[in-house]
């Protein structure tokens, strides 16, 4: 899927280009995990980890997936990454971006259920 929106581009660009950024991003791929897990995984300070996280979740590149609420009532959200590849290519001075998409498959069964039921 080629991204054009000029305000995703910039945000997918700067959030590759920093180191902790793209920490994150990688690791929440392959499936959800809260801003602790990736804390500690990725050997990132808790309060830089949620900055950023906020930065991605603002710009659409990490979502929510999740949110889970505790016996005692404390809530904390499961936050995946938006795409699974990224490619950013020059062509003709302009900057092209192609991402595929992150979902799973039960995410793609789902819609394709979904898809035939509207259908019928």
């Amino acid at each position: 899927m080629e991204i054009t929106d000029q305000s995703r581009i910039q945000a997918l660009v700067e959030g590759l280009a920093d180191e902790y950024s793209r920490k994150i991003l990688l690791s929440a791929i392959p499936k959800a995990k809260s801003v602790e897990d990736m804390s500690r995984e990725n050997d990132i300070p808790l309060s830089t980890c949620y900055r950023r996280v906020h930065e991605l979740l603002n710009s659409q590149i990490l979502v929510v997936e999740k949110i889970i609420v505790t016996p005692d009532g404390k809530k904390y959200e499961l936050l995946r990454s938006a795409y699974k590849a990224v490619n950013v290519s020059f062509d003709g001075g302009v900057m092209k971006v192609d991402a595929l998409i992150n979902e799973d498959v039960a995410d793609k069964l789902r819609r394709l259920w979904m898809t035939m039921r509207e259908t019928k």
